[in-house]
């Protein structure tokens, strides 16, 4: 494969990473088919940020993946906190197992950092994002507001010493309804 640049999606993007949102999902087991509408949603949210939104992509300008993430809430009685959920993450399907996920989320990652988040949330594959520093959210006390399998729900901290610890239930914004 040729070198794989990722970089800040731009409008003209959308479409192109729709469809690749929309075949990485075909056939998925855990899914409601509508990851690439939910894009658009996203997009359309007061507290959506572009610079948390990538493309990877070929030289020639083939979109291969692509990935966001978006402000979340976590509640409890004592505190709430900004961090943020990685979704969704997609990669067409033939270039799937090359790294590109993994790449598209250590780059958001940094970015996430850079601009002072302590956290990620993420509903996935337990296995594949435990290889990338992710552990099950209910150790750290964060809950979805919704039925998951435990395993499914995951947390990772962006800070080596984080300034507070979050705990509580997660709130999505109106677009991931």
């Amino acid at each position: 494969m040729t070198q794989l640049l990722i970089g800040t999606i731009v409008e003209s993007e959308y479409e192109l990473a729709k469809e690749v949102v929309k075949q990485a999902f075909l056939g998925e087991e855990h899914t409601d088919g509508n990851e690439h509408e939910l894009i658009g949603k996203i997009r359309k949210s007061p507290t959506y940020n572009a610079e948390l939104e990538v493309v990877a992509k070929t030289e020639s300008g083939k979109i291969l993946g692509h990935a966001m993430m978006s402000e979340v809430t976590v509640n409890s009685d004592e505190q709430s906190n900004v961090v943020l959920a990685l979704a969704p993450v997609s990669v067409l399907p033939e270039y799937q197992n090359r790294g590109i996920g993994k790449a598209l989320i250590e780059a958001l990652e940094y970015r996430a950092y850079e601009n002072g988040y302590i956290g990620v949330v993420v509903l996935g594959h337990s296995e594949y994002h435990q290889k990338l520093g992710y552990h099950i959210a209910s150790d750290f006390d964060i809950y979805t507001p919704f039925e998951v399998p435990d395993e499914n729900f995951m947390f990772k901290y962006l800070w080596d010493h984080p300034t507070k610890e979050i705990r509580g239930t997660v709130h999505y914004p109106e677009a991931f309804q």
